[in-house]
């Protein structure tokens, strides 16, 4: 029993790590943006890198507990049902990440006060961000039919 709730808190911890980066992400890119005041900017910029430790935290984290849950046997059905479990809710939390990155690229494409620059270079990220979304999607959706 001890092997699946390591199982259940390396999902969890998956899910902390791909929000922590989505967050360094965003906060990242505030940083940059040369409309938000200078105060703004430099606390986006110490947000990100918080975001950044969170992320590593949880990635290291999630680790542990695959560890330990690998350690005490997590074998047959059981063992393949967690693990499709598992890699179907990162699926799913990258889905989602890979969606949220294209609409505020998308919105970046749309902004006239960026850069044509800019604007091109949200727009080839949009398009990328779509391919994983929709590559996410059907990693998740194969995981789901495994279960």
């Amino acid at each position: 029993m001890e092997n699946i709730k390591q199982a259940g808190q390396a999902a969890v911890e998956k899910v902390k790590e791909v929000s922590s980066g989505a967050s360094y992400e965003a906060n990242k890119e505030a940083a940059k943006n040369d409309n938000l005041s200078a105060s703004s900017r430099i606390s986006h910029g110490v947000n990100a890198v918080g975001d950044k430790i969170d992320e590593k935290s949880h990635e290291a984290k999630k680790e542990g507990h695959k560890e330990i849950a690998e350690e005490k046997g997590v074998i047959g059905q059981i063992g393949d049902t967690i693990s499709n479990a598992y890699h179907y809710v990162a699926e799913k939390v990258s889905e989602v990440t890979s969606g949220a990155s294209y609409e505020a690229n998308k919105e970046k494409v749309k902004d006239s006060d960026n850069t044509v620059g800019e604007r091109v270079g949200a727009g080839f990220s949009a398009v990328g961000d779509k391919i994983e979304e929709k590559a996410h999607k059907a990693k998740a959706e194969a995981h789901k039919e495994s279960l």
